[in-house]
């Protein structure tokens, strides 16, 4: 099963982003890679840039598939030469030294190519550049090197290779079972003391990071086979995640994590740029048989939502030029803003993301509005005569629809009743909005629902996707009588004391880390992000 899995990966290695495992096998064999990227072709035909053991600067171009002599002829041979003749740019490079350069490809390369670099490396050799050369790694070199790694490929645990073949063999069409991958990080990340009862050292936390990477890339790959794009971002996000938890954990430095979040983040970002070109080529959203679909329609087209909500705010944040991908965006939302589905307090995150991106693309009191909806219909549904409910942001859509539906023969175990993980944060964002009298309204309601906070014992376990019997549990009644100018000036509080410091400098990923953990939201946390997102969701002048 191991060299399945290996062939498996090299078959995929140009979608495992940024060829992670390649990138791995070059790090364990003593080199440093300092520059990576997913698209190829550069300016110079280089994917990746690293420092060998010996400090020379090597440049490696990534192909995939058998290499022809047409393919040569057509794609790569230009590539090629820029490869090896071109100057590396890059703060990390001596740029006084020549650099190596290598081919790579999952595939083979045919005898015609074999001879045409044979050719090359002469020429170069007679014309006194023997410093040029272009040497090659091919499909059954990488295999070796990845049988030949064993247990360095990723940690050996039987937990861990478990649940690693439980999520291959997935057929990669439904939700991303979260609990399932993060069981695999929570036994991958040395989040406790070693055996010998001593701490792990940065080297081994960088390759723990760098051998989850491939997990991750390879558990999700069944849903990558099927273009299932927000099941690879949630997996990505937990990656993400766990590896803040390291980095908290252990005051890992940047430059222990840093090339592996990066990875993240791109994938995370192509996937979204990937399903923004689904929604925009597709007549329709509907999968599957059209009844079938009807009941969850709404709860898809809300994820749906607060995704190309994400989208659009990660684009504006990164000083993205606008055009037609902006007005495709803008147009969807508010075409398909009625479809919002307010399921479950786990959909919050969803409807935040969609509420600040709203605010971008409108002026007018609609995103207040929308604001005071979602309080009134938690008071609603949560009051304590209520005949329906909202369930807590523990349960995702899977667990609560059968029993919304009536499907279930199992009642719910949970009552939902007289509490709200989320309507105190919510009231504290609409207090900013100053609608005084309004709030004085929704009030009544309000006080008959307890805000309930958890609050973890370290910051690690913030990102820890569940904590048994770990942390502190808060509920809290709303004063009956509420005078309006401490009500605002709790409003206004945005330190984001409980919030992690690795994550602060990232309020786009924070954003979508809610929306994959919905159990994590609370008041301080929705205060700090509304503070951050007021200038990436200003309203825009077209």
């Amino acid at each position: 099963m191991l060299e399945k899995i290996i062939e498996h990966w090299l078959d995929k290695a140009t979608e495992l982003s940024y060829q992670q495992p390649f990138c791995y096998m070059l790090s364990v064999e003593g080199y440093t890679i300092i520059h990576s990227t997913r698209h190829a072709a550069m300016e110079l035909g280089v994917d990746i840039i690293a420092i060998a053991p010996d400090e020379t600067p090597c440049a490696f171009q990534l192909k995939t598939g058998n290499i022809s002599l047409k393919k040569w002829r057509d794609e790569v041979g230009p590539q090629i030469d820029d490869l090896v003749c071109g100057q590396l740019n890059h703060p990390s490079i001596d740029t006084s030294k020549y650099h190596r350069s290598y081919f790579v490809t999952n595939g083979r390369i045919e005898e015609e190519v074999s001879r045409a670099i044979d050719d090359r490396n002469r020429a170069w050799k007679n014309q006194n550049q023997s410093y040029r050369r272009l040497e090659t790694i091919v499909r059954g070199e990488l295999f070796e090197k990845a049988k030949r790694l064993e247990t360095d490929l990723w940690p050996s645990e039987l937990t861990d290779v478990k649940t690693l073949l439980e999520m291959f063999l997935e057929n990669g069409e439904g939700t991303l079972p979260k609990q399932k991958l993060a069981s695999l990080f929570d036994s991958t990340f040395p989040l406790k003391h070693l055996k010998n009862g001593k701490k792990p050292t940065k080297k081994h936390c960088e390759r723990v990071i760098a051998s989850a990477g491939l997990l991750c890339a390879i558990a999700a790959s069944s849903y990558s086979n099927k273009n299932n794009h927000v099941a690879e971002i949630e997996a990505w996000m937990l990656y993400i995640a766990y590896i803040f938890a390291l980095v908290e954990r252990w005051d890992l430095s940047v430059k222990t994590y840093e090339n592996g979040l990066n990875i993240a983040k791109q994938s995370i970002y192509d996937s979204l740029t990937n399903l923004y070109n689904e929604v925009k080529e597709r007549k329709n959203l509907i999968e599957g048989d059209l009844f079938a679909d009807f009941y969850v329609y709404r709860v898809r087209m809300t994820w749906l939502l607060g995704l190309m909500s994400i989208y659009a705010l990660w684009r504006h944040s990164n000083e993205e030029p606008k055009d037609e991908v902006d007005d495709f965006l803008q147009d969807f939302c508010k075409e398909k803003q009625h479809l919002l589905e307010l399921w479950g307090e786990a959909a919050i995150p969803q409807f935040l993301a969609f509420l600040w991106y709203f605010r971008r693309i409108n002026a007018t009191m609609g995103p207040n509005v929308f604001l005071c909806h979602l309080i009134s219909t938690i008071c609603q549904r949560n009051g304590p005569n209520s005949r329906s409910f909202l369930a807590n942001p523990y349960y995702e859509a899977d667990d609560i629809l059968p029993h919304t539906l009536g499907l279930s023969e199992d009642p719910l175990e949970d009552t939902f009743k007289g509490s709200s993980y989320t309507l105190e944060g919510l009231v504290h964002l609409f207090v900013r909005r100053n609608w005084k009298q309004t709030m004085k309204d929704l009030w009544p309601g309000v006080t008959k629902l307890a805000s309930i906070t958890y609050k973890p014992d370290n910051s690690w376990d913030f990102y820890r996707w569940m904590n048994k019997n770990e942390g502190e549990r808060y509920d809290v009644y709303p004063k009956p009588m509420q005078e309006w100018d401490d009500l605002k000036k709790l409003s206004f509080e945005s330190e984001g004391a409980c919030i992690p410091p690795t994550i602060k400098d990232h309020p786009i990923l924070l954003l979508l880390f809610l929306c994959v953990y919905p159990h994590r939201m609370n008041a301080e946390i929705m205060r700090w992000l509304d503070t951050q997102m007021k200038d990436i969701s200003r309203p825009s002048i077209s």
